[in-house]
């Protein structure tokens, strides 16, 4: 994650404000964006990526057509709007207090 948040990726340090609203805003939508991103990954580690319609049969091997990003927004939505409670998102947030 270190590196998507320096140049080759979301380019943090070059942010040209010094209020820390700004930067608690912009790394709040930073770490929102990872953690679909995580998301989307664990998606197609677990095979739910079928359910999404994110892979696709071409020439006899599943191809992703989704990016993990796109993934990780479908799964989000397909589990919040789940009425019946049928899918679910399961994961632990761990506060460290320093």
């Amino acid at each position: 994650m270190f590196k998507d948040l320096k140049s080759n990726g979301f380019n943090i340090e070059d942010t040209w404000t010094e209020n820390i609203v700004y930067f608690k805003n912009l790394y709040l939508c930073v770490s929102m964006a990872t953690w679909m991103i995580i998301l989307g990954a664990d998606c197609s580690k677990n095979k739910k990526s079928k359910i999404i319609g994110a892979t696709k049969k071409i020439h006899n091997k599943i191809v992703r057509i989704y990016s993990l990003f796109t993934s990780g927004m479908k799964w989000f939505n397909r589990c919040y709007d789940s009425s019946a409670k049928k899918y679910k998102l399961r994961f632990d947030f761990i506060l460290y207090d320093i």
